[in-house]
């Protein structure tokens, strides 16, 4: 893994990414919005999705406070978390001085530019709950460096929330629920498709994540395979790709 330049991205603006949206929002503990449940179920599916060896070097991008780049370190060779936020890599870095990792690192860096890190640094990439904070162009670019950054046939896991699932139709028109502010682009997972076929990936596998509460994550198992009616209750996008050979 190459050491960064000493360049820094400009900061994010405060009122976005402060220190106040990660404790108070992002990791307050939560009945409803950030339970252990819903935690548990997410560390699940990154752990299907990346399927991480002590061979990998792995890169997450938008790791916030290094929550998952912490237990993945545990169970890899080297990770890298980066993210464009500085209080998130301040949280990170003092998560790190409490739960000693040695093989853990953490860097303020932009997702479109990783032109500090050569071709191939990296084994796997992992995108959790991080590109809907991000909009199409730069999707396209954080894509394209994932694709650069990553060996010949090395894989990205995205985790998102899906546009289709009847709660976020429900927030997109502000109908009972109101959109997240920071999540300024929930998409299909065919949008994800065709942004990872254009930027040098296949996608071997798509699959749903459904919700955690009992009856609603009931009828999202239940109805999210049917035709017709089951876009509706997709809940979390879990999307695996591989660099092609020639991206």
């Amino acid at each position: 893994m190459n050491a960064p330049n000493p360049g820094l991205p400009p900061a994010p603006p405060d009122f976005l990414y402060n220190g106040t949206y990660f404790d108070a929002e992002l990791h307050h503990d939560h009945w409803f919005k950030n339970n252990a449940a819903k935690r548990a179920r997410r560390w699940r599916e990154v752990l299907r999705m990346l399927d991480p060896t002590p061979a990998d070097r792995v890169l997450e991008i938008g790791c916030a406070t290094g929550e998952h780049t912490v237990r993945l370190a545990r169970l890899a060779k080297e990770v890298l978390g980066i993210d464009y936020a500085p209080a998130a890599i301040a949280r990170a870095r003092e998560r790190v001085s409490r739960e000693p990792v040695g093989n853990v690192g953490f860097e303020v860096a932009d997702a479109t530019n990783l032109s500090q890190w050569k071709d191939q640094s990296f084994d796997k990439v992992a995108a959790i709950d991080f590109v809907e904070h991000v909009d199409d162009e730069q999707l396209e670019l954080i894509l394209s460096e994932a694709a650069r950054v990553l060996v010949p046939g090395g894989r990205l896991a995205i985790y998102t929330p899906c546009a289709s699932h009847y709660v976020e139709r429900m927030k997109d028109r502000n109908f009972i629920l109101k959109q997240i502010p920071v999540h300024i682009a929930v998409r299909r997972p065919e949008a994800y498709r065709y942004a990872l076929e254009r930027n040098g990936f296949d996608v071997d596998a798509v699959w749903y994540s459904p919700s955690d509460y009992p009856i609603f994550g009931l009828l999202d198992r239940l109805l999210a395979p049917l035709p017709a009616i089951g876009e509706f209750f997709r809940f979390r996008i879990c999307m695996v790709a591989r660099r092609r050979a020639s991206p």
